[in-house]
């Protein structure tokens, strides 16, 4: 299965302007091949939220019956016929309006007749998401794709932790063949030291879509985006520090 990790830079306060490039990126990617495809936390809107007021106003609610009519939806743009896409955004919950970072995933079904849509909450809150998100109370779903022939297991950033005080583990060994990870990483060591011990400790393929730039008081430093293998090996093949990329590979 190929797949695509994506890194991206949100321009802050332009959402509409943020989909028309993701857009491009996914189409890019499906025109080399990808059927998986992997965009960052919060992709479309940037992460340095200052209110709730602010998130609520870019915020999705999955729920809604017209989500895949409604042109400034992030969600909107994830429905392809032949590819899978993730991507995290500011979700607005359809009963208590209550905001979450969540990540969610898309695919056409096998015989293109529908979708097969899964949501995951970021449990492990950083920075900004205290003044504005709720945490997830679930561990990670595992997509069983009846299509492509995977297991397929969502993350959001932080979370790679892979545990949480409520939450002993979020996955097990061998109980996912891939996992979609979308990050605001921030300026650090990349790879990251605890990307490769979750893929190892946890025999999956670890896609990592990551952001880059500099956000209002966030510094979220190059970017860094990779596939990194159950053995740990990565691969960065069509990385550029500092720019909108993709990186390719094999899962």
């Amino acid at each position: 299965m190929k797949v695509a990790a994506v890194q991206f830079a949100p321009v802050w306060g332009n959402k509409a302007g943020n989909l028309v490039r993701l857009n491009a990126l996914i189409d890019q990617a499906i025109e080399k091949g990808a059927e998986l495809i992997v965009l960052p936390e919060l992709a479309a809107t940037g992460y340095s939220f200052l209110s709730i007021l602010e998130a609520s106003e870019v915020g999705e609610c999955l729920t809604n019956e017209n989500a895949t009519d409604l042109p400034h939806y992030l969600y909107r743009s994830l429905h392809r016929k032949n590819a899978a896409v993730v991507a995290g955004l500011v979700e607005i919950d359809g009963v208590t309006s209550k905001l979450y970072n969540s990540q969610v995933y898309v695919e056409p079904t096998k015989d293109g007749g529908g979708w097969v849509r899964e949501t995951y909450r970021k449990v492990n809150r950083w920075g900004n998401d205290f003044i504005w998100a709720e945490a997830g109370s679930a561990n990670p779903p595992i997509v069983h794709s009846e299509r492509f022939g995977k297991r397929i297991g969502l993350l959001i950033c932080r979370d790679v932790r892979d545990k949480s005080s409520e939450i002993k583990n979020f996955y097990s060994k061998g109980e996912a063949d891939i996992v979609c990870f979308s990050s605001n990483w921030g300026v650090g060591g990349f790879p990251a030291v605890s990307w490769m011990e979750f893929a190892e400790d946890n025999q999956v393929t670890l896609i990592v879509s990551n952001r880059y730039m500099k956000e209002r008081h966030n510094d979220f430093g190059h970017g860094g985006i990779c596939i990194i293998s159950p053995e740990g090996k990565v691969n960065l093949e069509g990385l550029v520090f500092d720019q909108d990329c993709i990186v390719y590979g094999d899962a």
